[in-house]
């Protein structure tokens, strides 16, 4: 299966169940009837893993998503100033805030299942969440912002991309410490095909 996301395409093996979340119709149609809601781009599992796949391709925008690389808004006065950034998070924020609220969709999806067919497509995820494989460790649950661009060009010299990467990853495992994952910043140079590819 394919998903494209950010002008990137997942490819993900056929043992693989796989959506691309946000487009699902109870997360648009229901769970956004919720202010704030949010959804992580790509949901996947499989035997060994349940995937949150959160996708920002900053490509030719580095320079006004600078600031959200930085972890706890700690940069947002360096946003660029004609970016509104009133509903904008530093991206260990705004991942966080995504698991968490699409466990509450498929939460939410699962009490609908019976009657509402649109509820009914994330059923098979909610299982897979559900495993009992995951609290014996015999499953994982991954959470991963796949993060491209070159943010090193971009202004800030005193740390790299893989210093930037890092600080996410240990700020997103830090928030995530309720739940039993493990985290990943990677992008297209550091991801590790396991699980799935890109090009």
């Amino acid at each position: 299966m394919i998903i494209e996301e950010s002008n990137l395409k997942f490819k993900f093996a056929p043992q693989v169940c796989a959506v691309k979340f946000d487009d699902c119709k109870f997360y648009r149609k229901e769970f956004n009837k919720l202010s704030s809601a949010k959804g992580v781009d790509i949901l996947a599992d499989s035997k060994e893993a349940f995937q949150f796949i959160e996708v920002k391709n900053c490509s030719g925008h580095e320079a006004e998503n600078l600031w959200r690389t930085s972890v706890n808004n700690s940069r947002v006065h360096s946003a660029p100033r004609d970016l509104d950034v009133s509903n904008r998070d530093s991206l260990d924020i705004e991942v966080t805030k995504k698991v968490a609220s699409t466990i509450a969709c498929l939460a939410g999806a699962w009490t609908k299942a019976e009657r509402m067919d649109k509820a009914a497509e994330l059923q098979k995820f909610w299982r897979g969440l559900n495993d009992v494989k995951i609290p014996a460790d015999k499953k994982k649950i991954l959470v991963i912002l796949f993060l491209e661009g070159n943010f090193e060009d971009s202004g800030i010299k005193s740390r790299s991309k893989k210093m930037m990467m890092s600080r996410l990853q240990d700020s997103i495992s830090r928030k995530l410490t309720w739940l039993n994952c493990q985290v990943f910043v990677v992008d297209s140079g550091t991801y590790k095909e396991r699980y799935f590819q890109v090009s």
